[in-house]
């Protein structure tokens, strides 16, 4: 069973809510880094010379740069960390302007990114996705490494999609055999509100039985811990393999809480 969460958890802890300092995050994630479930240790394109700087004799870290300064400067970024050895690059995201039409930036995007490591192009929530991920799609299909990413959270209420949106993207991706990663929000296992600030955030494991199932939205309103965990270990191996071939991963700034949800589950 633990194998269904390899990888699963990037660790963003530099990033909102938590915006840990380099120096506190990085030894974090070295120590986390032995267990099945944590991935890449991801890093604004802008801190990896920073990064450098503070990196061990005998590191070996996995790392997914985001590209918070644009795809511009993304290059200098990516060749900082391929000329490390102590750095694998395994992985690039980056949200598509706010203000361009979203199609054509996806395809401007993917053909300035030539690099052989997956990149995840983050779909702004709006009636045209549908194109954008076809975009990607096709793009992939051709050759590129690349896949979506979906924002399921952050700071402010309207941050979180709701969970027909979810559905309408999970399903969209597994009809596409687009993979796809989220980002924010996706702390614990199960849809819950915060005690202290109501947000109702969505569950990874709710997420991956909605990936699982071809979009479900049940699966993304499930709020009973107990019975999640039952249907995800009622999944048919067939479904296991589509659910994290499509879900890859999603990026947590914190990353005690979904190793602990999925311990106190006992699903690991």
């Amino acid at each position: 069973m633990g194998r269904l969460f390899a990888g699963i958890v990037d660790d963003a802890a530099l990033f909102p809510p938590a915006r840990e300092s380099l120096e506190k995050a990085l030894p974090a994630y070295r120590d986390a880094a032995g267990d099945v479930v944590i991935g890449r240790f991801l890093c604004p394109a802008s801190r990896v010379a920073e990064l450098r700087t503070l990196l061990a004799a005998d590191d070996l870290l996995d790392v997914g740069v985001i590209a918070d300064t644009g795809v511009d400067d993304l290059p200098k970024a990516l060749e900082d960390v391929v000329s490390e050895p102590r750095l694998r690059l395994r992985g690039i995201e980056v949200a598509l302007p706010e203000d361009a039409d979203q199609a054509r930036a996806a395809t401007v995007t993917i053909a300035a990114l030539a690099t052989e490591a997956p990149a995840f192009l983050e779909v702004r929530r709006a009636a045209s996705w549908h194109v954008v991920l076809d975009g990607i799609a096709a793009a992939r299909e051709a050759g590129a490494q690349v896949g979506a990413k979906l924002r399921t959270g952050g700071v402010t209420a309207d941050a979180f999609p709701s969970p027909d949106e979810v559905a309408v993207f999970v399903g969209a991706c597994v009809e596409r055999r687009l993979p796809f990663k989220c980002t924010a929000g996706l702390h614990h296992a199960v849809r819950h509100a915060d005690p202290e600030t109501g947000f109702v955030h969505h569950g990874f494991l709710n997420i991956l039985l909605a990936t699982a199932h071809g979009g479900s939205i049940e699966d993304l309103l499930a709020t009973d811990p107990v019975a999640i965990a039952s249907r995800v270990r009622g999944l048919t191996d067939d479904q296991r393999e589509t659910a994290r071939r499509m879900f890859t991963a999603f990026g947590s700034c914190d990353i005690d809480s979904p190793r602990s949800d999925l311990a106190d589950l006992d699903l690991l």
